[in-house]
Formats: structure tokens, sequence, C-alpha cells
């Protein structure tokens, strides 16, 4: 899959993206500004890289202990193929890189106590679906793992290695399994008998029955989304939004919000998004 046939497909976190800032939306997907590495951002991939590999183990082999030492196995894999993330990291302070690691162990070790991963045999992990919807929307993601039961019950299982939002909160997340429903139900015609969020941070789970009503509201509000995101494309004009996690984007060097004066938009990559609608 190249990256141009993904910049033209929306996905659960573009639509966030758009949501939180039409401008950082614009910054990401269609400029395509450079974004740093960050603890939050590798933490999250190192651990679900290792929750990925566990289920290569036989059953019995599924502890703690082995994906104590993936963590390791991955992480030294990794500064291999890319010496200069330890730096831009951890600026060459190994007890901030010591301190990183055992917050991915912390994160996995919750994880244990949330599930028996020797009494699962996933069908899928970081499977990807792509597929164009009914209102020509080409849509993807990545579901991080999908359980198919003896009698052919489906469950989608998304790992968060953050806190449990509040109820009040909980909109996005919700949002975000109930799309990857969507594909699931457009790509192999049957709808997940449940949807499961697991958030490692606080060892907090939630849990959804989808419903093809579900279904069609949520292509419903991927529609509406997209008429705002295609307007705004074909104008130009994509506007800030202050918020609290103003504090952690990467774009703050290109923000008017705080004086700076944003580069020219690419018309190259207005085009690209556009084509996420198929005529």
């Amino acid at each position: 899959m190249t990256s141009a046939d993904h910049s033209a497909a929306l996905s659960p976190s573009r639509i966030g993206t758009f949501r939180n800032c039409p401008l950082q939306f614009r910054f990401q997907v269609i400029d395509k500004l450079p974004t740093k590495e960050s603890p939050v951002r590798r933490r999250g991939t190192l651990v679900h890289s290792v929750l990925e590999n566990l289920f290569d183990l036989p059953a019995k082999e599924r502890r703690f202990e082995s994906a104590d030492q993936k963590i390791y196995e991955i992480w030294e894999d990794t500064i291999d193929e890319n010496p200069e993330l330890y730096a831009e990291l951890f600026k060459g302070d190994k007890s901030e890189e010591n301190q990183f690691l055992e917050s991915c162990r912390e994160l996995l070790a919750n994880y244990f106590l949330m599930e028996n991963p020797d009494r699962l045999n996933p069908a899928h992990r970081e499977k990807y679906l792509r597929v164009t919807n009914k209102d020509h929307l080409r849509l993807h993601g990545y579901i991080d793992r999908v359980d198919i039961s003896p009698t052919g019950l489906v469950r989608i299982v998304d790992y968060k290695t953050g806190k449990a939002p509040a109820e009040r909160y909980i909109g996005p997340y919700q949002f975000q399994i109930r799309f990857y429903a969507l594909i699931w139900y457009l790509t192999q015609g049957d709808l997940p008998a449940r949807l499961q969020l697991l958030f490692l941070k606080d060892r907090q789970v939630y849990t959804y029955t989808p419903t093809i009503a579900d279904i069609d509201a949520t292509n419903a509000e991927i529609l509406a989304v997209w008429e705002q995101i295609s307007s705004q494309a074909r104008s130009g004009d994509f506007p800030p939004r202050r918020s609290p996690l103003c504090n952690w984007c990467d774009y703050r060097a290109h923000c008017p919000l705080l004086g700076a004066n944003p580069p020219e938009i690419s018309e190259e990559g207005v085009q690209k998004l556009l084509s996420t609608q198929v005529n």
C-alpha cells in the first residue's frame, strides 16, 4: 500500500484530527509537514508491537515474562534500524530511556491482569481493511485484533495505551471502534457481535454491541465530516481551533493562533485528498 493510497482515504484518526483542529488536519494530511517523534507515540507503537507478536508464541508461553523480553528485543531492533531515534527521543539520557521502557512494562503487566492470552486464538492481528462505502468514500483502518469464536461470532479489540476517558468524553473512542465495525461489515459481510476497547493505563474495558442502525449512523457521521473537509479543501480555508491539545501540537511553529504565518496550502495535496470520494 503506497502513501498516495493512504492519503486518499479516511480513517478514524484522520477524522479525529479534523474534529480537534481543521488546520492541524491540513498540515498533517494535505501539506504533510514533518512531525517530531515523542516518547508517548513511540510507547504506543512498541506496546502494540509486543501484543501483536505475543500471539506468535505457543499458548503456554504467553506470559508477562515473554512479553517483557519482547519489549527489549523489539526496541533494540528499532534503534538498530533508526539510530537517530534514540537521540531524538531521549537526548542521550539513558535514565529517560529506562523510564520509557519501564512505562511500557507497566502497560503490558496491566494487560495480563485484563486478559488471559493463553486462552485466546486471534483470527487476525493488525488487520488492514480498505473499502469504499455507499457514499463513494474510501475508508481504511488497522484493527489491532479480531477474535472469532467457534460459532463464528466476531469480536473487534482495540488496545489503548492512555487512560480511559470520563464517560462524557467516550464519544471519539466509541466512534473509532464503530468505524472499525463498519469497515469490517462492509468488507466481510457480517456484523461484529462485540466491540472492545482495552485501556491499559488503568485497566479499564469498554464494551459495545453494535447494531445495523449503528452502521448506518456511522456512515452518516462520516459523510457529514467529509462534507466539511471537502468544502474546506476546495476553499483552502482550514481554520485553527484552540484547545488544551495545542500544547502538544507538532505544528505550533506554523499556527496563526501563536502568531505564525502558515505556509501555502499544497494544491497537489488538496487534489489527492478530494480523490477520497470516488466519482
